[in-house]
């Protein structure tokens, strides 16, 4: 991991040589967008998806971006060749950058970052058997940004862990948002439903809502609804379609996965 590159600025170093000063944003206050997607047999997956949405997360925060769609699309193919990695993730950070009063937002001080590193996915028992959410009450703020925030989830990480779930969910007055790094989805009389508002929109998600053969309602919901469902299940670009079989201590159903579950699933791997 060492030897791998890293892109600040423009310039290709070295993983272990990349830093930023202390005085930026994503040090001082925590102030920054990013992407994540995955690279298989060294082509990005979904790059311009990522891309819109990172340039779309950046204006939302007012971060000044001074690269374009097509030159972010070229500095992911010089990284992905100059580490040559058949299997990999790409994390793009765009920083509010450095700040002389530690607070104050430059309009062109940003800091543009791309870490590239080995990425394989490691779901096999969740995705055969299903797994587990537990519920936060947490409303996330700028939802429709992919922002580093990630306290809520970050200071819930060992209750995760010790319960063995796949996720947290979040609820804000008992409406359904979304989980901490994926979206949910469930069904009732086989009808697919997913939330509207106030989450991050992911590209499994949007790859589902083009499926045909599907009766999908994107509204809201309330957490009385996805605990009375016949199915459950999230998707993000690690997990793919992961079957959700218990919240909580609630069991969704029968506890076993269903069968418009596995279809859509199939579907996305193909």
């Amino acid at each position: 991991m060492d030897n791998n590159f890293t892109f600040i600025n423009g310039e290709y170093v070295p993983f272990n040589q990349s830093f930023v000063h202390v005085s930026d944003l994503i040090i001082q206050r925590g102030y920054a967008v990013f992407d994540f997607f995955l690279v298989r047999e060294k082509v990005p997956r979904f790059l311009s998806f990522h891309l819109d949405r990172f340039i779309h997360s950046a204006a939302l925060l007012n971060l000044h971006l001074s690269y374009s769609k097509e030159e972010l699309s070229e500095i992911v193919a010089q990284l992905a060749a100059k580490n040559d990695i058949q299997n990999s993730s790409v994390k793009i950070i765009l920083t509010g950058g450095f700040s002389t009063d530690d607070f104050t937002l430059s309009p062109d001080k940003s800091t543009l970052i791309l870490i590239n590193k080995p990425f394989e996915v490691k779901w096999p028992e969740a995705w055969k058997n299903g797994a587990t959410l537990i519920t936060a009450k947490y409303q996330r703020e700028v939802p429709e940004a992919k922002t580093i925030n990630y306290i809520r989830s970050v200071s819930l990480s060992q209750k995760l862990a010790e319960s063995g779930a796949a996720e947290v969910l979040y609820t804000d007055r008992n409406w359904v948002r979304e989980c901490s790094r994926s979206n949910v989805f469930y069904v009732k009389d086989n009808c697919v439903y997913t939330p509207k508002s106030k989450m991050l929109a992911g590209v499994t998600r949007k790859r589902i809502l083009q499926l045909t053969g599907y009766q999908i309602r994107v509204m809201d919901f309330k957490i009385g609804d996805l605990l009375a469902a016949d199915e459950v299940f999230i998707t993000s670009t690690t997990k793919g379609v992961l079957p959700i079989v218990k919240i909580d201590s609630k069991i969704i159903s029968n506890g076993k996965i269903g069968v418009i579950t596995n279809g859509i699933k199939k579907e996305i791997e193909r």
